[in-house]
C-alpha cells in the first residue's frame, strides 16, 4: 500500500463510473476538433479517471463567431473530440457556459452580436462592457440554449455535461449577491439567485433523460467577503441544488475577474489546493448522494491523495500537471513517480497562451499530439552519434528527445552543472520550481544513458575530433552591459564615468557581495528577473531601485499572473519602483534619470548599476563548425535570445528533425 492508493478507486457519477479519483478539469486549449480529440486522448491513455472538456457557449451572445454549439449539426463536432478518449475507456463530460457579465460585444464581417447579458447592470473588470439586465425572454432563450447544446453533446457521444457556474460567468453572476442586484423572481435571497441553475438543470434533464450526467461547477469563493459568493453561501447553494435531485455532481472552482490571479496561481504565489480547506463543508452538504469534485493549484498527486484522505473531495482535478505529463497517473500507479515530468508553475506555455494555442514549457508535445504524440512517434530507423554543446534547457531537451528516439547522445557542458541560466532563475525568490525543469531533464538523460561531460570546454578542433554524425550547438546567450536599448534610437550605449560599477544580472547573482549599498537595476524587458534580483538585494540590506522605460514595472508578468503576487512583495520589501524612466548617465556614485513623460531629470545615489537589458547570442562556435563543413544545427538562445519555452520547443523540434 502507498499513500496514493486512495486515488485509484473508481467513483460512481450518475450512471457513469470513473476509472479513478483523478480527473482532467476544463481548460481552454483552443484546438480544432481532431487536435482536441488527440489532446484529450493522450491524457486518457495516460490514465486519468475522467475528463471535462473546455467550455462551449450556449448562446450567440456569448459564443465566438462561426461556432454555434446549440445548432444540431454541432453533434458531429462533439463526436470528433470525445470519441478518441472514450475509445480508451475514459468518460468525457462537456462543459457548457455563457460568459455573462464577463463577455464582450463581438462583431464579425456581417453582424453585431449584441449586448453583453447579465442579471444586473454591473460591468466586469475584464472587458468593462456594461451589460443589459436580462429580461424574461433573454433568460428563457439562454435556458433553451443550455438544453439544446446538452442534447447535441448527448447525440455526439458525450457522457454528460458540466454546467459552468463559476469565474464570473453568467450562472455565477446570478448566484452571486454582488453581481445579482435583482428584486424579482431571479434575485434577492439565495433560493431565487439559484433559480437559474435549477431551471437549467430541469431543462437539460427533460431534454436528455435520467441516464445522462449533469454536473454543475460552482464558485466556492469570489474573495469579496459577505458582498459576494463565499464558502458559507456556496454551502447553502449546494444544499438547494442537492434537494432538487437534478445534478449528478458538484465541482468547486473559485474567483471572478476581480481576483482572476487566484484562478490559476503561478508557482510564485505559493498557493496550493487553496479550495480544499472549505470544500469539506460543501461535500457534507451533498449528504453523500452525489460526489464533489475540486480543482485549483493541485500540481502533484500527493496533494490530491491528502485531499481525498481528509474527506475534502471525492475527485481531484489536475490541469497543469496533466499538460506537463499526460502519463502522470500511469507513472504513479506503475511505481515510476520519479519519472513524472513536473509542472514548474510558470504559466508561460499554458495560461499565457489561453485562447490561442496551448503549449507547455516542460512538454512541447502538448497540443501537438497528432504529430508527436506518444503513440505517433517511432524510434529512429538509423541511430546516429550526436554531440550536444551546452547543457541549458534547449540542449537538454534536444538530448533527451534524441535519446528517446534511439540516438546515441553526448552532452558537453563547460560549467560544473547542467541548467544554464535557468539555474539562476531558480535562485530568485518564489522561483525555485524552475529547477524542476533541469532536474527532471537531467534525471531523464541519466535513465537514457546519455553521456554527460561537465567542465568540458568545446572548441572547433575538439568537436571535429569527436566525430559526431551531427553536432547541436546550444551555447546560449550573454547579457550586454553597454546599455543599448531599442527604445533609445538616439544612442547605442548609456554614457558612464570611468570606474562606474556596471554589472549584468548573472554577475550580480553569482556574487551578491559585489554589489554596493545602493543599487539601481535597469529593466528593459518587463520580466521577473530585475524584480526578483531587487528583492534578493533588498533582503541583504541594500537600498534598491528598479527603473523601466515602460509605463509599468514587470509588464510581462501580467500574462502569467505573477504580477499581483510578486510586485506587492517587492514594494513591501522596500524596493523603489519607477516607470517611464530612462537612465541618462551613470556616475561612480549616482545616476541621472529622465522621466520620458515630463522630461524632468534628477540624480539619485547608486554605487552599482545592474543592466537587465539586451542579450546577444553566443553563436561563434556554431559558425566555426559550419565553416568547416560539419553537420551542425543550433537551438535555443544561441539562435536568438528568447524565453525558456522557445529553447525547449526548439530542442524538441530539432531532435525530431534528425534524419
Amino acid at each position: 500500500m502507498t499513500e496514493l492508493d486512495v486515488l485509484w478507486e473508481p467513483v460512481r457519477i450518475g450512471h457513469v463510473r470513473t476509472r479513478n479519483r483523478i480527473y482532467l478539469p476544463a481548460h481552454q486549449p483552443t484546438f480544432a476538433p481532431a487536435e482536441y480529440g488527440a489532446y484529450l486522448a493522450e491524457r486518457a491513455r495516460g490514465g486519468v479517471g475522467m475528463i471535462v472538456t473546455h467550455g462551449f457557449h450556449v448562446h450567440e451572445n456569448s459564443a465566438r463567431a462561426g461556432v454555434s454549439p446549440w445548432e444540431p449539426h454541432w453533434a458531429d463536432t462533439v463526436h470528433k473530440f470525445v470519441t478518441p478518449a472514450k475509445a480508451l475507456g475514459c468518460p468525457v463530460f462537456v462543459q457548457l457556459t455563457h460568459m455573462g457579465a464577463s463577455g464582450t460585444r463581438r462583431t464579425d464581417e456581417m453582424a453585431l452580436w449584441g449586448s453583453v447579458l447579465a442579471p444586473s447592470a454591473i460591468p466586469s473588470p475584464v472587458h468593462r462592457a456594461m451589460p443589459k439586465p436580462m429580461e424574461e425572454e433573454d433568460i428563457a432563450t439562454v435556458i433553451e440554449g443550455f438544453a439544446a447544446t446538452a442534447a447535441n453533446v448527448q447525440a455526439g457521444g458525450g457522457d454528460g455535461v458540466e454546467i459552468h457556474g463559476s469565474h464570473g460567468y453568467l450562472l455565477s453572476n446570478f448566484l452571486s449577491p454582488y453581481w445579482n442586484r435583482r428584486d424579482d423572481a431571479w434575485g434577492g435571497d439565495t433560493a431565487r439567485r439559484a433559480r437559474l441553475a435549477v431551471e437549467i438543470g430541469k431543462a437539460v434533464r427533460k431534454r436528455c433523460g435520467p441516464d445522462f450526467v449533469i454536473g454543475i461547477k460552482l464558485s466556492l469563493d469570489e474573495y469579496m467577503g459577505e458582498a459576494g459568493t463565499h464558502p458559507g453561501e456556496t454551502v447553502h447553494v449546494a444544499q438547494i441544488l442537492e434537494r432538487e435531485r437534478l445534478f449528478d455532481y458538484v465541482c468547486l472552482s473559485h474567483t471572478d475577474y476581480h481576483t482572476n490571479h487566484k484562478l490559476v496561481p503561478p508557482a510564485s504565489s505559493g498557493e496550493t489546493a487553496q479550495l480544499a480547506v472549505n470544500a469539506k463543508q460543501v461535500r457534507e452538504a451533498l449528504a453523500g448522494r452525489i460526489p464533489l469534485l475540486i480543482q485549483g493549484a493541485v500540481r502533484e498527486l500527493n496533494t490530491a491523495a491528502q485531499i481525498v484522505q481528509r474527506g475534502q473531495s471525492d475527485l481531484v482535478g489536475l490541469v497543469r500537471a496533466h499538460i506537463a505529463d499526460p502519463e502522470i497517473v500511469n507513472k504513479a500507479r506503475g511505481g515510476r513517480s520519479d519519472e513524472i515530468r513536473r509542472c514548474v508553475g510558470a504559466n508561460q506555455g499554458c495560461w499565457r497562451r489561453l485562447g490561442t494555442n496551448l503549449s507547455c514549457t516542460v512538454n512541447p508535445a502538448a497540443g501537438r499530439e497528432l504529430t508527436v504524440g506518444i503513440t505517433v512517434v517511432k524510434p529512429a530507423a538509423t541511430p546516429r552519434k550526436l554531440l550536444v554543446i551546452g547543457g541549458g534547457p534547449g540542449g537538454l531537451k534536444f538530448a533527451d528527445t534524441a535519446a528517446s528516439l534511439g540516438h546515441h547522445v553526448t552532452v558537453w557542458e563547460r560549467d560544473t552543472r547542467l541548467g544554464g541560466q535557468v539555474r539562476y532563475a531558480g535562485k530568485l525568490p518564489d522561483y525555485a520550481s524552475w529547477n524542476f525543469l533541469v532536474d527532471d531533464l537531467e534525471a531523464s538523460l541519466r535513465r537514457r544513458n546519455v553521456d554527460i561531460r561537465l567542465n568540458t570546454e568545446a572548441t572547433a578542433d575538439a568537436v571535429a575530433a569527436f566525430g559526431a554524425d551531427e553536432v547541436v550547438v546550444a551555447t546560449g546567450a550573454r547579457w550586454q552591459t553597454s546599455g543599448f536599448s531599442t527604445f533609445r534610437t538616439d544612442r547605442d550605449a548609456i554614457p558612464r564615468a570611468d570606474g562606474a560599477q556596471v554589472l549584468d544580472p548573472i554577475a550580480a547573482l553569482d556574487n551578491i557581495e559585489t554589489c554596493g549599498a545602493k543599487v539601481l537595476i535597469v529593466d528593459d524587458n518587463g520580466d521577473y528577473l530585475p524584480v526578483g534580483l531587487a528583492r534578493l538585494l533588498a533582503a541583504s540590506g541594500r537600498e534598491v531601485t528598479v527603473v523601466t522605460s515602460d509605463a509599468m514595472n514587470g509588464r510581462k508578468m501580467e500574462a502569467t499572473l505573477d504580477w499581483p503576487w510578486v510586485m506587492p512583495r517587492a514594494a513591501q520589501a522596500g524596493v523603489g519602483l519607477r516607470t517611464s524612466t530612462f537612465v541618462e548617465r551613470i556616475e561612480t556614485d549616482q545616476v541621472e534619470l529622465r522621466n520620458s513623460l515630463s522630461g524632468a531629470t534628477e540624480r539619485i545615489a547608486a554605487d552599482t548599476v545592474v543592466l537587465c537589458m539586451m542579450r546577444e547570442s553566443e553563436a561563434g562556435l556554431y559558425h566555426q563548425l559550419k565553416a568547416r563543413g560539419l553537420q551542425v544545427r543550433q537551438v535555443g538562445d544561441c539562435v536568438a535570445p528568447r524565453e525558456v519555452d522557445d529553447a525547449v520547443l526548439e530542442g524538441f523540434r530539432e531532435a525530431h528533425a534528425i534524419a
